[in-house]
C-alpha cells in the first residue's frame, strides 16, 4: 500500500489549481476525456503529463492518451501513478503559432512539469500527439535543466516537430527522447498536409509503455524510490526492439510486444533493489 504523502506547495498566483495539501482517494484507471490527478490529488511516485492532439476532446483525447496512462498503469500499478492532461484548446489553427503550439498551452504544461518537479519522490514522464507533441517540445525546451534533469523521459506520436527540430526535442537528453512517426504520416516531414495515417497511433501504445517503463525503471536504478513509497507489482518490462528513427522508412511495423500485463500485488519493495 503507498504510504499518504504531504504536499505543501506555491507556485505563484498564475497557477490556476494548486496542488492540495494531502492526497485524498483517486479513481484508479484514466476514464472518459479528463485527468486532473496531479492537480486534484497530489504528488505520486510517478507522474505522467500528456497533452493531446488538435481537435480531440477533453484534456486527454480519445486515442493515444486514454490508453498510454493505462498502459502505464498496468505497468506500475494504478496507485502509483498521476495522470495529468494539459488544459489547453487545440484548434486546427493553433497548429500555425511558432514552433507549433499556442502560447497557453506551452505555458501550462510547463507548469505542470514544474509542479510536479517540486514532488520530492517523484519521476516525470511526458508525452503528447500530433499538436500536442509540438506543445511538449516548447514545453520541455524552455524548463531549468534542474527541472529537465527529473524528466524520465518524453515521448512524441505523429510529431508536427520533427523535421524543425532534427528529429529531437531541442536541449533535452536524446537518450531519453523518442519520437515516433508512421511512414507516410507528412506532419513529420515539415509539413501539416494530413493523411489517414496521421490518425494510426494507437497501435504504437504498447512500444511507448514500454519506452517509458524501461527508462522509469533505469531512473530508479540510480535514484530509487524511498521505501514505502512505492509498491512494486511483480511484472517483467520486456526489452525494446529497435525503433527506426523517425520518420521511418516504409516498412516500418509496431514493435512486437506482448499484451500490457496487470499487476497482480504479489512481491514487496524490501526484496527490489530499487528501493532504499
Amino acid at each position: 500500500m503507498v504510504s499518504l504523502l504531504s504536499l505543501f506547495l506555491s507556485i505563484g498566483a498564475a497557477v490556476v489549481s494548486a496542488l492540495p495539501a494531502t492526497l485524498q482517494p483517486r479513481q484508479s484507471w484514466t476514464v472518459g476525456y479528463w485527468a486532473h490527478e496531479l492537480t486534484e490529488f497530489g504528488c505520486k511516485p510517478i507522474i505522467f503529463i500528456w497533452a493531446k492532439a488538435t481537435i480531440e476532446p477533453g484534456n486527454m483525447g480519445n486515442t493515444v492518451g486514454p490508453r498510454l496512462s493505462d498502459g502505464l498503469k498496468a505497468v506500475f500499478g494504478p496507485a502509483n501513478v498521476a495522470t495529468q492532461g494539459v488544459d489547453y484548446w487545440g484548434f486546427i489553427e493553433t497548429n500555425f503559432y511558432p514552433g507549433g503550439a499556442p502560447p497557453w498551452g506551452i505555458y501550462d504544461m510547463q507548469l505542470l512539469l514544474n509542479a510536479a518537479a517540486t514532488c520530492p519522490n517523484a519521476k516525470i514522464i511526458a508525452a503528447g500527439y500530433s499538436q500536442g507533441a509540438a506543445l511538449t517540445h516548447r514545453a520541455v525546451e524552455g524548463l531549468d535543466q534542474s527541472v529537465k534533469d527529473k524528466i524520465a523521459a518524453v515521448v512524441t506520436f505523429g510529431d508536427t516537430q520533427t523535421w524543425q527540430d532534427g528529429g529531437r526535442i531541442k536541449d533535452f537528453d536524446t537518450n531519453r527522447t523518442l519520437i515516433i512517426c508512421n511512414a507516410g504520416d507528412a506532419v513529420c516531414t515539415g509539413t501539416l498536409y494530413v493523411f489517414p495515417v496521421h490518425f494510426d497511433y494507437v497501435k504504437w501504445v504498447p512500444t511507448a509503455t514500454y519506452y517509458l517503463a524501461q527508462k522509469l525503471l533505469d531512473d530508479a536504478a540510480l535514484r530509487p524510490w524511498p521505501n514505502g513509497s512505492f509498491v512494486f507489482p511483480n511484472v517483467t518490462i520486456p526489452g525494446i526492439p529497435p525503433i527506426p528513427a523517425a520518420p521511418q522508412p516504409p516498412e516500418a511495423v509496431p514493435a512486437s510486444l506482448p499484451p500490457l500485463p496487470t499487476p497482480n500485488d504479489v512481491g514487496t519493495i524490501e526484496s527490489n533493489g530499487l528501493f532504499t
